[in-house]
């Protein structure tokens, strides 16, 4: 669910009973309704001939794009454009109640709200406001707190920052991939940025966003009613909306159709036909155009986002119009409002610079601690020792593959069509979790028999145990096999009530796990016998227990994020390992007990981690 918001799936929650491709033909047969009565929609809303909004759907790239991978775009199109049409029928809160639940579908129209205040348009912000909060009901409702918890705090604060997906892809010729692209170094993933200065994204990304979508909101001017200009004020908005967007799939610039419809209807009024035909060509080619990472190194990067400086003109056409159409006495008025909303507007900046620039404290330090990934690996976690190799979990674009690393080089080990998710090691012996139509254990000494409906394995340092988890009504429990005898069936340690996420083991053969009962996870301890008991240690997981069981890692959530704590189980004191605005999990320990491996996302996206190799005991 990375970057969408959980609301949002509860658009498709009635077909989720139906085959994938029955619920995608329904789809697609829902959508193609709601595009025609948003076209019908436009026809009111602008009344511009029939013909040039057909011809704008018809040149929308994108829209074929929405289609094709069933995404949900067209109902926010829908949502948008119904919201402006009952803003010009003086429906102010009906408007903004749409615009609340726009937002709950996709972050942005959160935008609209702002606007609606710059308006002094207090019915549209409160109908905004209260369906907006509803949305958010209804989907803590369905979903949990937990899980909006988890969105809020880890997931939605990485999307605004364009971190959610590759950070540094410039395909999505996104603003903030490309000050990611020239000043932030990434050892695989930007090599080669123009300026290895971290400080001028935390600058830049905020204070260029704020430059952008300002002049929107600045000339929005209160208590004037009139349609064409307000038409111009809702595509200078979407616009400026869409070109500071740091998840932009091409998909999503489908929803250009209604700015460029309210730019169409201004120019089309004025007679001013060649700057129409422009308009038209600039929208075609940001549907095309997107970016590219061919070739890229420096300050190349500028000239290869194409779609960024194709919206940036779109927003200079909107901006020139609605300048065009000042309303006339009362300029003194006005001024005095625009600077006391550009005083606000700059405070937002100054308070997103801090914040940015605290956040990159100790954020690169993992840097100098990074085991080399396999080339063109899009992330590596999971890693497992068996002596001196390195066991780990990679993901290609081809899907998820097990690989080893010994003597400072790696390779795949895995060379099955499925997917393999997990990997232990321990001895002589390796298991992996290989996922077909279910998860399969399966290990590489002969004569062991697969265990089905079987995931993420963990072997202890003895090689005489095996765990791992089966999922019982969705909800993870600990099974345990013995190793060194094939005769028993495997013992059920947890209960239902517990959905267990890691474990580790302890040197009696008991374990160290982390599980939650419908909140937050914690960690617990657990006999071979099934007695259970708790750690103390709230909001943890990923514990890890190094092999001669003097020490405990675990991974614990503070601030949105998780990072690496030691703790020692004879004395039970702890010290802290990393402390950064990232995610640093999946620890390991070397058969020294003192060397620690884990994942680490730092500088990448969330949760697309690489491994880190550090000693961290003395």
């Amino acid at each position: 669910m990375v970057p969408i918001t959980p609301f949002s799936t509860l658009a498709v929650y009635p077909l989720t009973g139906m085959a994938p491709l029955v619920a995608k033909h329904w789809w697609t047969v829902f959508n193609g309704g709601l595009l025609l009565m948003t076209l019908f929609l436009l026809r009111k809303v602008t009344r511009i001939a029939w013909r040039h909004i057909l011809l704008v759907t018809a040149l929308s790239f994108s829209l074929r794009l929405n289609f094709l991978y069933g995404q949900y775009y067209v109902l926010l199109l829908f949502l948008l454009t119904l919201a402006c049409y009952l803003y010009l029928r003086g429906q102010r809160v009906l408007s903004g109640a749409v615009i609340g639940i726009a937002a709950g579908l996709k972050i942005f129209p959160v935008i609209f709200l702002l606007y609606f205040l710059r308006k002094r348009d207090l019915k549209a912000f409160v109908g905004g406001a209260a369906s907006g909060t509803a949305a958010a009901i209804l989907s803590i409702a369905a979903f949990g707190w937990h899980l909006h918890q988890t969105y809020l705090s880890q997931v939605m604060p990485a999307a605004l920052r364009g971190e959610g997906l590759d950070p540094y892809n410039l395909h999505a010729a996104s603003l903030s991939s490309l000050l990611h692209r020239l000043f932030v170094y990434e050892p695989q993933l930007n090599p080669h940025p123009a300026i290895h200065a971290t400080w001028l994204f935390a600058v830049c990304l905020p204070l260029l966003q704020m430059i952008i979508m300002g002049p929107a909101l600045l000339l929005a001017t209160p208590g004037v009613e009139d349609s064409r200009r307000v038409r111009l004020e809702w595509a200078a908005i979407l616009t400026a909306s869409l070109a500071i967007s740091t998840s932009p799939g091409s998909y999503l610039f489908m929803l250009l159709i209604l700015p460029v419809c309210c730019m169409l209807e201004a120019l089309l009024h004025e007679r001013r036909h060649l700057f129409a035909w422009g308009v038209l060509g600039l929208y075609t080619a940001a549907g095309i155009l997107s970016g590219t990472n061919d070739d890229v190194e420096g300050w190349k990067a500028l000239l290869m986002t194409p779609r960024l400086h194709i919206l940036l003109l779109l927003c200079v056409v909107a901006y020139v119009l609605l300048m065009q159409r000042r309303p006339e006495g009362a300029k003194k008025a006005l001024r005095w409002d625009r600077l006391a909303w550009a005083a606000v507007l700059g405070i937002i900046v100054v308070m997103n610079i801090n914040g940015g620039l605290r956040r990159q404290c100790g954020l690169y330090d993992d840097y100098q601690w990074r085991v080399q990934p396999p080339e063109d690996a899009l992330m590596t976690v999971h890693p497992a020792i068996q002596g001196d190799s390195l066991h780990f979990i990679s993901l290609f674009g081809t899907g998820y593959h097990s690989g080893v690393r010994t003597a400072g080089r790696s390779q795949l080990s895995s060379d099955s069509a499925d997917d393999v998710l997990a990997v232990t090691a321990s001895g002589s012996e390796r298991w992996v979790e290989r996922v077909g139509h279910e998860s399969t254990l399966i290990s590489d000494y002969a004569g062991r028999t697969e265990i089905h409906q079987a995931e993420s394995p963990v072997a202890s340092s003895d090689g005489r145990w095996l765990a791992y988890l089966r999922e019982d009504h969705a909800r993870g429990r600990i099974m345990l096999r013995a190793l060194d005898h094939q005769d028993g069936e495997d013992k059920l340690l947890t209960p239902a009530s517990l959905n267990v996420y890691e474990m580790s083991f302890l040197p009696d053969g008991g374990m160290v796990f982390a599980a939650a009962n419908g909140g937050a996870p914690s960690l617990f301890t657990v006999k071979q016998g099934g007695t259970i008991g708790p750690l103390g240690i709230e909001n943890a997981r990923y514990p890890a227990v190094s092999p001669d069981g003097h020490w405990l890692v675990y991974s614990q959530l503070e601030n949105g994020s998780w990072n690496l704590w030691l703790r020692g189980l004879a004395d039970g004191h702890t010290r802290r390992l990393t402390q950064a605005a990232c995610n640093a999990t999946e620890p390991a320990w070397a058969s020294d007990s003192k060397t620690l491996y884990y994942a680490s996302d730092c500088g990448r996206a969330m949760w697309f981690s690489v491994i880190c190799r550090r000693q961290v005991v003395p």
